[in-house]
């Protein structure tokens, strides 16, 4: 009983402070705080990049050389770039390193530079389809993937735009860059946008089913590669994590498809990326906010679980504490 008084005691002081201040000041304050927030470890994890010798626009290097290789009759596979610590080679899709042919006739600067630009616009488009601050291009999975040039905000714009009348050739795009844009897709049971979008990956095996065969041929090899070579901040290949992981994403899908369908990428897809965390932005909490900002390995899973559980706690502790709140102030001296 007085662990419950105390707590309403707490929760009426805090309401008192909230009247005084006003709404709109707490909003400015928690949006200031939350843009240092991210300027703090977008800024930690650019000097990460640079410390290792990342170069800028590397992810678009890499797939640049993948479509070369295989436009000059090699394995697209097994181009790479090689920086001061580590090798990081091609993992793209047969229908990707299709989809990417046309930069071919762009040198690898030019067609780098026209890709970070593209990249740069696709991040100023999620912000502004999103309503988002300006600051948010500062969230540190943004500014990773604006720095190596990764196909993951172009993506996501697709996916976005995709939810407008037009854009069924967008998502079908988007897909077939990064297969597991289908997700958010299946997840908010847009079947038959998810049905076009396999059918133009398909149609690339008509344009070229020998890359095809390659990819099958190798696959177990470059899925290796790719996990050896990437972040693996999802919990896809930590089993302590899998599981509680995919049930909360389970139970969150029960209740709200779309939440499930944006969170489950970040969440679960194997060899998985910290800017694959971009993908939140559409149901985006303060809660996850602050968390998915932080570039610390296995986080993603563990916030998303955090959030998946107060979506079911956050009702009945706000009613107990409205209740608790209630006997207090009853019991307060007038």
């Amino acid at each position: 009983m007085a662990l419950t008084r105390s707590i309403g005691a707490a929760v009426v002081r805090l309401r008192a402070v909230r009247q005084r201040v006003g709404d709109d000041r707490l909003r400015f304050i928690g949006q200031a705080a939350l843009a240092a927030w991210f300027a703090d470890w977008t800024w930690v994890r650019i000097t990460i990049l640079v410390s290792g010798k990342i170069q800028i626009g590397q992810d678009i290097h890499i797939y640049y050389r993948g479509v070369q290789n295989w436009l000059n009759g090699g394995d697209p596979w097994a181009a790479s770039v090689v920086t001061a610590h580590q090798t990081f080679s091609y993992a793209g899709s047969p229908a990707a390193t299709i989809l990417l042919a046309p930069s071919a006739l762009l040198s690898e600067g030019q067609f780098t530079v026209l890709w970070l630009g593209l990249t740069a616009l696709s991040a100023v488009a999620i912000v502004r389809l999103l309503r988002l601050p300006i600051w948010w291009l500062l969230f540190p999975p943004t500014a990773e993937a604006l720095y190596s040039g990764n196909p993951q905000l172009v993506v996501l714009m697709l996916l976005l735009v995709g939810a407008s009348r037009m854009g069924a050739l967008a998502d079908s795009i988007a897909v077939a860059l990064k297969v597991y844009a289908v997700v958010p897709l299946l997840g908010e049971r847009r079947l038959r946008r998810a049905a076009l979008a396999f059918g133009l990956t398909i149609a690339t095996f008509v344009v070229a089913p020998s890359l095809w065969v390659k990819y099958a041929e190798q696959f177990g090899a470059i899925s290796a590669r790719l996990e050896q070579q990437s972040w693996n901040g999802s919990a896809f290949y930590y089993p302590i994590l899998l599981v509680p992981t995919a049930i909360a994403i389970f139970l969150l899908w029960r209740r709200d498809p779309k939440a499930a369908a944006w969170l489950a990428v970040p969440a679960l897809w194997p060899s998985s990326e910290f800017h694959y965390s971009t993908f939140a932005q559409p149901v985006m909490t303060p809660l996850l906010a602050v968390l998915l900002a932080i570039p610390v390995q296995l986080l993603t899973p563990v916030a998303i679980m955090l959030y998946v559980f107060w979506r079911f706690a956050s009702a009945p502790v706000h009613a107990h504490l409205a209740m608790w709140a209630a006997d207090r102030t009853s019991a307060s001296p007038p």
